[in-house]
């Protein structure tokens, strides 16, 4: 080997799990017959029968070892990501989070009318967009605020896919009437399949498949409704339509305090 060059080491290739456990077997099984036919022999063949049978011992010790170490290294692999799961999960709540925290202390802070308006549109925006970074990929959510008559919902802000939502829900259509009634009743509700809702009807047919939505309330003040719809049937989970209802009721609490 010349200088300066490191040696190349080939290493064995890596068993595959079935050929480990079809090779411990049978070597624990011969390891048993020869100590059995050992103990019927006599002179060099019942030494011979002894080291095979040692032999074969060994080999079945060897690889239930390599089989140990392989499932120890699966365990702590498959731990490592759950971890690592688990810490993106809390450094995405943080980011989507922090913001509307932000906005509901400086909203509490804010010493004029103007002020207070001025934090509640980027609060309300800073929901939207936390329901979709922490929904199904390619969702999207809307904010509609309830007008003085309480017959209309208009949108006042969304976030998510390019596609517009609609614009209002008005009372005397059937989709209008059925989420006016929700805000009213400070409910909320899940759509799995909007194709099999008769009360659903997208602006734009086949934009999305499923539906969440949640009145934005304040106590006994109906302020509006907090959407999420994604793409594919089963996008949302039951897990996303309780975060739904957080977010609204985090809105709600910061739009009480603007005029």
């Amino acid at each position: 080997m010349s200088e300066g060059r490191s040696a190349e080491v080939e290493l064995p290739p890596r068993l595959p799990e079935w050929l480990l456990t079809g090779a411990a077997v049978p070597a624990a099984v011969g390891a048993y017959l020869l100590a059995a036919a050992a103990g019927q022999a006599h002179g060099n063949q019942r030494v011979a029968l002894l080291v095979l049978g040692a032999i074969a011992t060994a080999v079945t010790l060897v690889l239930t070892a390599v089989q140990r170490d392989r499932a120890n290294r699966r365990r702590r692999s498959a731990e490592q990501v759950a971890v690592e799961a688990a810490e993106e999960l809390t450094l995405t709540l943080n980011g989507a989070l922090a913001p509307i925290t932000n906005y509901l202390g400086e909203m509490a802070d804010a010493l004029t009318a103007a002020d207070r308006q001025t934090i509640a549109g980027q609060l309300r925006q800073a929901v939207v967009d936390a329901a979709v970074r922490l929904t199904a990929t390619g969702s999207r959510s809307a904010f509609y605020a309830l007008d003085a008559t309480g017959d209309a919902l208009a949108r006042m802000v969304y976030g998510g896919r390019s596609t517009l939502p609609r614009p209002t829900f008005r009372a005397g259509s059937a989709d209008g009437d059925t989420v006016l009634d929700l805000v009213r009743r400070g409910e909320f509700v899940y759509i799995d399949d909007v194709e099999a809702d008769p009360m659903v009807a997208p602006s734009v047919p086949g934009d999305y498949a499923t539906v969440s939505a949640a009145a934005v309330t304040a106590g006994a003040r109906r302020l509006g409704m907090l959407t999420v719809d994604a793409p594919r049937r089963g996008d949302l989970s039951p897990t996303d339509v309780e975060l739904v209802r957080v977010l609204a009721n985090l809105l709600g609490s910061g739009l009480a305090q603007a005029p």
